[in-house]
């Protein structure tokens, strides 16, 4: 019973991502062509739409890293005595939040120039 368990895991999560691949390159197909038809360049509206996803994206990871990096220096070092997992919670949510808010900076910035 635990191998048909496992075996389906294993095929629902490969038809998954085939399916989001699928529709991803889709998605991407149809959009080009509807700016080829509009006789825009596809190249430049996708770069410029794909960089700050991809920033931002960056920054939240980043922020997420050093979340659990600080929890786990405070809780290795700092707060021996205590032991509360929402140390954890707390910083991650708030080096994520940063990250995104230096994103909205950096971002702003290069907007307004």
């Amino acid at each position: 019973m635990k191998l048909f368990a496992v075996a389906l895991l294993f095929l629902t999560s490969v038809i998954l991502i085939v399916s989001l691949f699928y529709i991803i390159t889709n998605t991407r197909h149809k959009e080009r062509m509807a700016l080829m038809e509009k006789n825009l360049d596809p190249k430049s509206y996708l770069i410029d739409q794909f960089i700050p996803q991809t920033l931002r994206a960056g920054m939240l990871l980043v922020g997420i890293g050093l979340g659990f990096l600080i929890a786990l220096l405070l809780d290795e070092y700092i707060l021996t005595s205590i032991d509360n997992p929402s140390i954890y919670a707390g910083s991650v949510l708030l080096f994520g939040g940063l990250g995104l808010l230096l994103f909205y900076r950096i971002n702003n910035k290069k907007h307004n120039n």
